[in-house]
């Protein structure tokens, strides 16, 4: 595998900007593919952590919070998919409130009025639902009809 920090984000989904955030190793689930930009959350089964992470559902909810953004590929294709636990490079925020991103627009109609707007991940864990009211992110800055600026200040949930 070719070292993951070499390489440009294909800026097609989250991008960290701005502030302070930290690149590590987390463990990451079994059998998903997941792309370079997706955001990641805690993975929870049966009303639990699992010690792993996932894919961001829409919202942090039930203990599935937003953990970071991954930055590097995970395939089929590659020798540890079916490892769960595997180590795998994420950005995470530092400060939730300064620490900020660029994010791609999944759903809705998005203008310079929606910031301050705080929205769900849209469900392919790449985007924002600008239009959908939830506890995903806070829209922080609008660059253009389909990219913007977020943060991630949303508190974190407890499990069952």
């Amino acid at each position: 595998m070719s070292n993951p920090a070499s390489k440009a984000n294909n800026l097609l989904n989250f991008l960290p900007s701005e502030g302070y955030w930290d690149f590590r190793k987390i463990p990451m689930k079994a059998s998903t593919a997941m792309a370079q930009g997706d955001a990641i959350g805690i993975e929870i089964s049966g009303n639990d952590v699992t010690g792993n992470h996932t894919l961001m559902g829409t919202e942090n909810a039930a203990g599935a919070d937003f953990k970071g953004i991954l930055q590097e590929d995970i395939l089929a294709a590659d020798d540890d998919y079916a490892t769960a636990g595997k180590l795998k490079l994420v950005a995470v925020p530092m400060n939730k409130e300064q620490s900020l991103a660029e994010f791609l627009v999944g759903a809705g109609t998005f203008t310079a009025a929606d910031v301050g707007r705080t929205v769900e991940f849209h469900s392919d864990s790449k985007s924002l639902a600008v239009d959908t009211a939830g506890k995903g992110a806070r829209i922080e800055k609008y660059l253009s009809a389909t990219r913007g600026v977020c943060s991630f200040p949303m508190p974190n949930t407890e499990t069952a």
